[in-house]
This record gives structure tokens, sequence and C-alpha cells, in this order.
């Protein structure tokens, strides 16, 4: 059997993602199927709509337009939502597989369940403990005024926030096993944007991908491959 030669890893990259994304585009199906299927009955009954009168059949074609239209804004919206959950899992996808390309001796947990939502990835290696949320969002990434921006406006969310609650979640986690050094880092990383953070923001390291391998060598070696392994077991555990 050949030696080991890249990082340990656990889970599949983007795998919640991607079901999110089947997910929604299931239910944008069944809604367009809903959007024919009235079509459909309508279109043979006009006949039996226009015998209410003009009263009636205004009332039911009225109802039936409405419906139409809230149905196809209904898929739209889901459509949509497919799409962005596509781009993410895209984007953990590819800081999985930089991830995985790290040298023997880094361990790689991917898609990790807190019981409170999921990580995209926390990587236990040389170089510390580290949780990483990965968004696929494009433009101009600002840290500005305690608030992180894209192209001077604020996210939908507060990605700062969700960060540090994931490394909380995980420090927390490693408590309880009485491991507290080195404490988990928390990290922002964007696929596809242009990151102009100078420093971190709130104490979380936000980066673009192409710059995480080299932000992670910036760090002395922390953890043997024994210290790295045993913290890696145990987040296996409950």
């Amino acid at each position: 059997m050949p030696s080991q030669k890249k990082a340990t890893v656990r889970g599949k990259a983007g795998e919640s993602t991607r079901k999110m994304q089947w997910s929604r585009m299931a239910v944008a199906l069944v809604v367009l199927l809903l959007i024919w299927l009235v079509t459909f009955v309508y279109s043979r009954n006009v006949k039996t709509v226009l015998s209410f009168g003009l009263t009636g059949s205004l009332a039911v074609g009225a109802i039936f337009v409405i419906g139409i239209k809230l149905l196809e804004k209904k898929a739209n919206v889901t459509i949509k939502r497919a799409k962005q959950a596509e781009r993410g899992a895209v984007a953990e996808e590819k800081i999985g597989e930089i991830l995985e390309g790290l040298p023997v001796g880094n361990f790689v947990t991917h898609d990790f369940d807190t019981g409170r939502g999921n990580i995209d990835h926390i990587l236990v290696g040389p170089k510390g403990i580290f949780t990483l949320e990965v968004k696929s969002h494009r433009g101009t990434v600002t840290f500005d005024n305690g608030s992180l921006l894209r192209d001077g406006n604020p996210f939908e969310k507060d990605f700062v926030k969700q960060a540090w609650a994931e490394c909380f979640a995980v420090r927390d986690i490693l408590a309880k096993w009485e491991i507290k050094e080195p404490v988990a880092e928390p990290l922002i990383v964007f696929s596809n944007a242009f990151v102009k953070v100078r420093g971190k923001a709130n104490g979380v390291a936000v980066i673009n991908l192409k710059s995480l391998p080299s932000y992670l060598e910036r760090f002395p070696d922390r953890l043997s491959t024994a210290e790295a392994g045993r913290v890696y077991n145990r987040l296996r555990m409950p």
C-alpha cells in the first residue's frame, strides 16, 4: 500500500450545500409543474368559467392570474437560491481541493456538523487549528467601521459573527477534552471576490482562495503530527 503523502481527510467538501441545491431545484420543479397543471386545467375549462357570467368569469380569471404570478415568483426565488447554493458548493469544493493537497500531518474535516449548523472546513495541522467559512460572493471585500462590506455595502449576513460562532463551537468541543492550545482560529475565505481587508476583521482573518496556502505558511509550527491527529480524533467524537 502506498504511503500517505497528503492530508488526512474526513467528509466531502460542499456535500450539504449540494444537497441544499438539489432540494431547492426539486421544489422549483414541483412549482413549475404546478404552474403547468393549473394553466392546463384552466385552459380546458374556459367555457365553464365563461358560463359564470361577466362578474364570475372575471373573478375566476383574476384568481388564476394572481395564483400563476405567485407561483412564478416562488419558482424564480427558489431557482435563484438553488443557483446560490451551487456557487457555494463549487467554492467549498475548490477550498477542499487546496486543503486536501496539503502535506501529510494535516487533518481536514469537511462539512462538520456542530449540532447548531455546519462548518465548511476544519483544518488541524502543524500550523494550528482553523475553522474555515467559505463564501462565493463576487466584488471587492473591505472592512470598515466594524463591518465587512462588498463594494461598499454590507453583506446580507454578519459573516464575522458567523465565523466566530463556528470557531467557538470547535473551541468548546476541544475544551471538553482539555485541549486549549493552540486555540482554534476563524477564517473567512472568499473564492471569487477581491479581498482588500488589511489585518483582521474583529479578530477574523478574511482572505481569498489563492492566498490560503501562503496565509497558513506564515504561522510557525505549533503541533506535531501526533498532536494534530489527537485533536482531529477528538473532533470526530460526539
